[in-house]
Formats: C-alpha cells, sequence, structure tokens
C-alpha cells in the first residue's frame, strides 16, 4: 500500500513569516495531521497492530471458541477503530497525491480495493445475518434459528382453554461466552477479562449481576440471576416440611480376584433414594449384587414387624393383622398365606373373621413402577373381612408395604358413605434371592422410623438356600455395615447410610461444564431465572432448547396462575419454504465416522415465481436464494425418547447465512487484484524500466547524448507497494 508522504514543495515567496495569523497556524496543524495519517509511519502501525490483533484472536479463538473470539475481539470497538485508522490512513495515502498521474493508476485501484473491501465488511457487520435449520424428511420450514439472538419466551396458559393467552418476548444479552452469576462477573470486553483472571474471579460481596428482561407494562417482573454458558443437569435435595424422606445409601462390594472394594451404586442418581406418595417404599437392585430398599413407617408396631420378621411362619410370607378386641385391646394376628383361600379364620377375641380371596402379583413394568419398587412384581393379597353380622368389608394388602391403605378408595355401591379399614394389615414377605436367576446373593433394607431414627435389617442365603436374616438393628447415619462376608470370604459387601433427610424435595438445577476451545462452540447454555408476580417468586433453571422447529416449554405455576418458559433464540422468517425431500448420510465401514451428507431439498416461494424448484445441498456445494446461503452444516441421529435409542432416523441440519455486503467485498478483492497488476505492469512498476527506454529514444532522435539514469526513479518512492 502506497503510504509514502509526497514530498512537501518548497518555501514560497508568499508564505507567510513567524508572525501569521492564527488561522495560518490551525491550517498549518490541519496539515500536518493530515500528512501523519498519510504517512508510512501510520501504515507499519496500523498494519503491525492489525497482524498483532488476528494473530491474538487466532490464539484467543483455540483457546475459548469462536463465540468468545467473535464477541471479545472481533466485534469490539478497539478492533472496529483498528480498521478505521486503517481505513484512514488508506484514504489519505490516496488522497494526498491528487490530482494523480497516469503511472499512479495502479496505486489508486488498489486502494480503492482496499477502501471498497473495508466498506463491504463493514455492511456485512451491521447486516449479514446467520442461522441454522433443522429437519427430518419430509418436513418444511420457513424460518430460520438465529443462534447468536438468545431470547427468553414467556407465556400464559389460560385455565380454561389450556392455550396460551398471552406471548412474551424477551431478549437477553448473555454478554459472552463466559459464565455469570452467583459471584462470578460478566466478562463484557478483553480488560473485564484479564482483571477477573488476575483476580482469580472474585468480587464484592455487593455486586450483583441480575438483568431485568421484563418491561414496565408486563404482568410479571422476569430476572436473569445466573447464565452458564455450558452447562449439564443436576440434581439436588433441599430440606422442606412438605417434602418425602430420603436417603442416601452406598453399597460396596469386593468379588473373587478384585485388588479394592468399590462401589456398587457410583452414579449420584442411584445412590439417592426418594419415597414414593404412593408406597413409602423404594428399591434397587439393578447393576447391583444386592436389593437395597428404603421405606418410612408412621406406627412404632411397624419398626418392631421389620425388625423381627416371622420367616418361619410361611416360605412365602405373612400377614400381620392389627385390630382391636372386645376389651378395647390393640392385638396382633399373623396369617400365614399357605392358608387355603376359602377357610375363614377368627381373629382372637374378636367378632372380627377374614379370609384370602386372592393372592396375586401385580406387574409393575406396565404401570411404569419397577425403577420405584424395585421389583418386577408387587404381591398382592385381598381379604375379605367382616364384623359380626355385618357385610364383608375387602381389604388389600401390598408385600413390604405397611403404610399402603388396606381400603381402596372408592364410592360405596349405594351411594352412600364409603366403608372403613376394620383391620391394618402388614403382608411381610420372604425374601426372593436366587443369584442364578434374579443376581440377588441378599438384601439389605432400611427403614426410617416415626421418631426419625434408622433401622436396618439384612438377608442373606442360608446353608439350604433358604433366605435367613442375618442381622438387624438400629443404624447412624455416615458408618458402614458390613452386611456379607468379611475378613477371608471370597464375597463381601457392606453398606452406609450416607446422608438421610427426614423431608426434603428434589430440585433440578445446572451446573458448569468446563470444555476446551474448539468444543464451546456446541456446548448448551443453561440460566436461573426469577420469575415474580404479585409478591410470589419462583427460581428455576431453564437450558436453552435444542430443538430447531420449536422451542421447549417448562411450565412454571406461580401466584395462582400457569406460566410457561423456553430459553430459545429469535426465528427469522424466510419468506419463502424450503422441504427435505431426501437426506443421505454416508459413514466410515464399522465407524460412525461420516463421510459425506448429501440433502435433497426443494424450494417454494410464491413471491418470486418459484415452485417446487430442486436443489442438492452437500458438504460442498451450498444452495443460494434471496440472498440466503445454505451450508449443509452436520447430521444429528434421533433418538426415541421413551427408549433412550436412536430410531435411525437423521435431522439434516444447515447453516443459514445472509451477507448483504459479500458483492461489495468481492469487488473490492477485485479491484485489489486489478491494482496490483497495474502496479506491476505499468510504466512506474516494479517490473518496468521507470520509462528508460522512453527516454533514450527522445534524446537519440534529438542528438543529445544518452542521459545517465538514476538508480531508481524519483517518482518511485511514493508510489510503490
Amino acid at each position: 500500500m502506497a503510504t509514502a508522504t509526497k514530498k512537501p514543495p518548497g518555501p514560497s515567496p508568499s508564505a507567510p513569516g513567524p508572525g501569521r495569523s492564527s488561522g495560518g497556524r490551525i491550517l498549518g496543524v490541519i496539515d500536518e495531521i493530515y500528512k501523519f495519517l498519510a504517512s508510512l509511519k501510520l501504515a507499519v502501525l496500523s498494519l503491525s497492530s492489525l497482524a498483532a490483533a488476528l494473530a491474538f484472536a487466532t490464539w484467543f479463538e483455540s483457546s475459548y471458541g469462536t463465540r468468545a473470539a467473535q464477541s471479545l475481539v472481533y466485534k469490539s470497538a478497539g478492533f472496529a477503530v483498528l480498521l478505521a485508522f486503517l481505513g484512514i490512513n488508506i484514504l489519505c495515502a490516496a488522497t494526498i497525491r491528487f490530482p494523480w498521474k497516469k503511472r499512479q493508476t495502479g496505486f489508486v485501484v488498489t486502494h480503492a480495493g482496499l477502501l471498497v473491501l473495508i466498506v463491504g465488511s463493514y455492511i456485512h457487520f451491521k447486516s449479514g445475518d446467520e442461522g441454522m435449520v433443522g429437519m427430518l424428511e419430509g418436513e418444511s420450514r420457513s424460518e430460520m434459528l438465529r443462534t447468536d439472538a438468545p431470547m427468553f419466551r414467556v407465556r400464559e396458559i389460560d385455565p380454561h382453554t389450556q392455550q396460551p393467552s398471552a406471548n412474551y418476548e424477551l431478549a437477553f444479552d448473555e454478554s459472552g461466552p463466559f459464565p455469570w452469576g452467583d459471584g462470578q462477573p460478566r466478562i463484557r470486553n478483553l480488560f473485564d477479562l484479564a482483571v477477573n483472571r488476575l483476580s482469580g474471579g472474585r468480587l464484592p460481596a455487593a455486586r450483583d449481576e441480575s438483568e431485568v428482561l421484563s418491561k414496565s407494562g408486563d404482568p410479571f417482573r422476569f430476572v436473569v440471576k445466573q447464565y452458564l454458558p455450558a452447562a449439564a443437569p443436576a440434581t439436588v435435595r433441599l430440606e422442606d416440611p412438605a417434602g418425602q424422606p430420603m436417603a442416601r445409601m452406598l453399597l460396596q462390594f469386593k468379588a473373587p480376584g478384585m485388588p479394592e472394594a468399590r462401589l456398587a451404586n457410583a452414579e449420584d442418581a442411584a445412590q439417592w433414594f426418594q419415597l414414593d406418595r404412593r408406597f413409602y417404599r423404594t428399591g434397587r437392585s439393578d447393576g447391583m449384587p444386592a436389593l437395597v430398599s428404603f421405606a418410612s413407617v408412621d406406627r412404632p408396631e411397624y419398626v418392631e414387624d421389620f425388625l423381627k420378621p416371622p420367616l418361619d411362619a410361611s416360605a412365602v410370607g405373612v400377614a400381620r393383622f392389627r385390630y382391636t378386641d372386645k376389651a378395647g385391646k390393640e392385638r396382633s394376628h399373623d396369617f400365614p398365606l399357605q392358608t387355603p383361600a376359602d377357610q375363614p379364620i377368627p381373629l382372637p377375641d374378636s367378632d372380627l373373621t377374614v379370609s384370602l380371596q386372592k393372592l396375586a402379583s401385580f406387574p409393575t413394568a406396565e404401570a411404569g413402577l419397577a425403577r420405584v419398587v424395585g421389583e418386577d412384581a408387587i404381591p398382592i393379597a385381598v381379604f375379605d373381612v367382616h364384623k359380626g353380622d355385618g357385610p364383608v368389608v375387602e381389604h388389600v394388602a401390598m408385600g413390604s408395604m405397611p403404610m399402603f391403605p388396606n381400603i381402596i378408595p372408592r364410592p360405596a355401591a349405594d351411594g352412600g358413605k364409603p366403608p372403613e379399614a376394620l383391620v391394618r394389615i402388614n403382608l411381610m414377605l420372604t425374601p426372593d434371592l436366587a443369584p442364578q436367576s434374579n443376581g440377588r446373593f441378599g438384601q439389605v433394607d432400611v427403614l426410617a422410623g416415626p421418631d426419625k431414627a434408622l433401622y436396618y435389617r439384612v438377608f442373606g442365603r442360608g446353608k439350604d438356600g433358604k433366605p435367613e436374616l442375618r442381622t438387624a438393628g438400629p443404624i447412624e447415619a455416615g458408618k458402614w455395615v458390613d452386611a456379607f462376608g468379611g475378613g477371608d470370604a471370597a464375597m463381601s459387601i457392606k453398606f452406609q447410610v450416607a446422608e438421610y433427610l427426614p423431608a426434603a424435595v428434589e430440585k433440578r438445577i445446572f451446573r458448569p461444564v468446563f470444555l476446551p476451545g474448539n468444543q464451546m462452540d456446541q456446548a448448551i447454555p443453561a440460566c436461573l431465572v426469577e420469575l415474580k408476580v404479585g409478591d410470589k417468586a419462583e427460581e428455576v433453571w431453564i437450558q436453552r432448547s435444542e430443538a430447531l422447529d420449536a422451542p421447549v416449554f417448562r411450565p412454571v405455576p406461580i401466584a395462582g396462575r400457569r406460566f410457561e418458559i423456553a430459553y430459545d433464540a429469535d426465528r427469522r422468517p424466510l419468506g419463502f419454504d424450503l422441504k427435505l425431500e431426501d437426506f443421505e448420510v454416508g459413514f466410515e465401514p464399522g465407524t460412525e465416522q461420516a463421510t459425506k451428507f448429501v440433502s435433497q431439498v426443494k424450494v417454494d416461494d410464491p413471491a418470486k415465481g418459484v415452485r417446487d424448484q430442486q436443489h442438492t445441498i452437500s458438504m460442498n456445494e451450498p444452495m443460494t436464494h434471496r440472498g440466503y446461503t445454505f451450508y449443509q452444516m452436520r447430521y444429528s441421529p434421533i433418538v426415541d425418547p421413551r427408549t433412550n435409542q436412536r430410531t435411525g432416523q437423521f435431522q439434516s441440519v444447515f447453516q443459514v447465512g445472509s451477507n448483504p455486503g459479500r458483492p461489495i467485498i468481492y469487488a473490492g478483492s477485485l479491484l485489489i487484484v486489478l491494482g496490483t497488476l497495474l502496479q506491476f505492469t505499468m510504466r512506474a512498476g516494479l517490473f518496468s524500466d521507470g520509462g528508460k527506454r522512453e527516454r533514450e529514444r527522445a534524446a537519440k532522435k534529438a542528438g543529445l547524448p544518452t542521459p545517465v539514469e538514476p538508480t531508481r526513479p524519483a517518482q518511485a518512492d511514493e508510489d510503490i507497494l
């Protein structure tokens, strides 16, 4: 780029002397500034600074990701000032030589191309847009998801129609790819990042990074309190009087050949046992050598049943009846389940009679309860109980669930008051320990009593292979208990109740995920938001929706009203319909490494007179329509949410770009190439003789001696790149 300063003319006789006017001094200062803006010094400084900034941006992008480089470098005010100085230097270097000579044509064209290129880049920066479109085969889309324009969508649901009655779009500035909130500062520029790194991320306690997105006329107050650019879901348990008992139980085992013991339930989700309101019991055996269960009771007699089960009375189980005798005292009676169903049994010292009508198994897999109770089926005993000459009342008892109601709530046949339970039944079962069929070597049960104390019992296999009660008693949280083996035994199992919460609730949160810089662009962010209606406020975590077709809303009931919130991005209409006719994915043999993506699409644009226009989009073959360019970006396998298995379908994902400045950028690039060629070939170019031959012919024609040429034409210093 020609940036050498034009040689100033010699002193003019009419030039004012030292006593010139203030106006002349101002013009002199302006002239000096003008010369500096056109100088080679500024060119070297601008180009060196630009090269350093680009080198830093390349390193920064590899360390923190493309979004970080775009936000903090390329779109920063400092980078814009740097480009502005470069543009001013180019413009002044060209205009200071006006009027231009013919030999300066290449110089002028090159500088004009550079200016046009900078203008085109500015137009792209201000008017360009990009996003994504995803489709399955046969689907159509008419809008793109602008991933660089995040927003929250809030809608209120009408309680009568169950349809949205109002929709609100709240633009959200994530302020870069760095987490903020909860004591972390918001990184808005490189200076903030440097200060944050040097200070170790510490903030004054009074600093609040919350951002209010709602407007004054909205019927709610919406605040973003924390932002995580890469997040993964997690669950926390918080004590709440309205909650349920929970326990975190660890099961550790050591099998033959293992150098050291290991946890059978290493994942946090497998360690926590939360009681179900319907059964007050939960169990788990998947991947563990023993069934582990946790239950809760509100009567001390059930604790006694738990610690001393009557296994000898029946190999199947025993139904223990509790009732009030004729004297008004509490009594109990054991009913072995092998008793014939048609034989009524009177309860001692009472006018109550019971008979077993049915002993069946309730399949939990069909009702989706297998993961709750830890069993494929729950034994159920149905008894007919009548008092004296009164009507028969049907009672139901579920195995190992004494808190389950014995009377199923349902209206009476005559429309009157439903019958009340005449007895309480605890159906105590013999554990099913069959390593060859169900893989269980034992069973560990933990019970929370009415006094918030914890009790345990361990069942194992006896010498005859039948289950036997090994040990039982109270247990303290945090202490290991040897359940099986120990010492020199080939197989040993021990357990502990690591935590116990008498009443708690589970809350879904998100935790930060630390990814390499080249993976940050694929990260899924999440935010902690607060929705306030009147004097009621609710905090919820919302993760940005991965769905490209429609946002995913999360219900948030508050103050007797129902709202739904989605963390989404702006969706811009394309102005035409794009339909995916066929999508083909090629893989490396024996791997999941994709080798090609090919999409056959159809464009419908009635406004442009386009109907069923066929296009092929592949990795090296984009499609352009109405200023939008569609690139084959990637594919996403479709997973069945019920089975968590792939369905064999793939979603084709396109990156969409709109760049109004592209023609200007191309024009500027062509001008630069043309100007460079002109400079290399014209009279004052690097590959010319600087007009030497013309001067020699003129001297010869005039009969003068051949002129001695200087080592370099004087004017070349002004006009060479």
